[in-house]
């Protein structure tokens, strides 16, 4: 557990705020760029969860993360209103796959954003612009108008200082006279992908931030032009609420292993329990905060057996066949499954 001081506090726009945070006790926090963390509040007498972007990168001192009032959202509305300078909240270790590894070989990197979906893919840019390398970045983000649009100066920065490894393209639904602006579509996806792609396709990577609708008409749109999905990573909005998953499958009672910093857990999972609620039942503390297989807080290797899981919307192909499962959802289908947590 992370204990995470307020250091700053810089409003980017009337409904959305940057939190500069450091360890209470002074320690280093080891993240990659475009991944999460957790905090956790103690509300009403109930623990409540809620994953925020990093918007910072991890050459920066301190950590950042960017949080935009949502509708009906109580904890943002907390935050952005009862927060002060010198606060400390508690969080989960830095967490998420919505990564780049490898941004010194000569390719391109496409990040598509809208609205507050651009805080990772901010931390990112920023991080690969910092070190040496030969990959070109494309950034196509979607926001309401101008005045909406986070961090609009400094990625102009960015594209300033860098403007043969980035390049940025802005869409705003109104413009500034408030006549009708330019929004993504399937063909705008087509053309702006085209136009900028500069490098061998295979070679491509896609990464997605942004409402459902949105990302699934990219996705579709880049599979559509022959893109391997293998190419493309989506990260999804903050949840404000839980997400129950409905689950019409039946799971038997299954007594699993539990590796967890060296100490093993003979963990009974009740029938349709998942692997999160049988230890949260029993007292063994587990990474989760969504609870709904979006955020990736709870990912582990599965080691041995098999597990399925009942909702999957962040973990790829190449995710799966590494033997990374999601513990909120995933359910031991087999008797000698053997899970080991990082």
């Amino acid at each position: 557990m992370l204990q995470l001081k307020v250091e700053a506090i810089r409003w980017e726009t009337g409904d959305t705020a940057t939190f500069f945070l450091s360890e209470l006790n002074g320690a280093s926090i080891t993240y990659l760029a475009g991944q999460f963390i957790t905090l956790i509040f103690a509300h009403h007498q109930k623990e409540i969860r809620r994953s925020y972007s990093l918007s910072s990168s991890p050459n920066e001192s301190l950590l950042s993360i960017t949080v935009k009032r949502m509708e009906n959202g109580e904890i943002s509305r907390f935050l952005l209103s009862k927060t002060q300078v010198g606060d400390v909240w508690n969080a989960l270790a830095p967490a998420g796959k919505f990564t780049v590894t490898d941004y010194i070989a000569a390719k391109d990197i496409f990040f598509f954003a809208a609205g507050s979906g651009i805080t990772p893919c901010y931390s990112q840019i920023k991080h690969i612009l910092a070190q040496p390398g030969d990959s070109q970045i494309t950034l196509v983000y979607s926001s309401h108008h101008l005045r909406s649009a986070l961090f609009y100066d400094d990625l102009n920065l960015l594209a300033n200082a860098h403007p043969k490894r980035f390049k940025v393209i802005y869409l705003f639904s109104v413009s500034e006279n408030n006549s009708p602006g330019k929004r993504l579509n399937n063909d705008v996806v087509a053309q702006l992908v085209g136009e900028h792609l500069h490098h061998e396709a295979n070679t491509a990577e896609f990464l997605i931030c942004g409402p459902f609708t949105y990302m699934r008409m990219i996705r579709l749109t880049l599979i559509y032009m022959g893109f391997d999905p293998i190419q493309i990573r989506k990260e999804n909005f903050v949840l404000e609420t839980v997400s129950v998953v409905a689950n019409s499958l039946t799971f038997p009672p299954r007594t699993i292993k539990l590796d967890i910093k060296k100490t093993t857990y003979d963990l009974v999972v009740g029938e349709n329990q998942s692997i999160l609620q049988a230890a949260l039942q029993n007292n063994i503390q587990i990474p989760y905060s969504c609870r709904a297989g979006i955020c990736s807080t709870c990912t582990a290797i599965c080691r041995s057996g098999e597990v399925v899981m009942s909702a999957n919307d962040v973990l790829t192909d190449q995710d799966l066949n590494a033997g990374w499962i999601l513990t909120c959802t995933g359910h031991p289908a087999t008797d000698d499954v053997v899970i080991e947590f990082f």
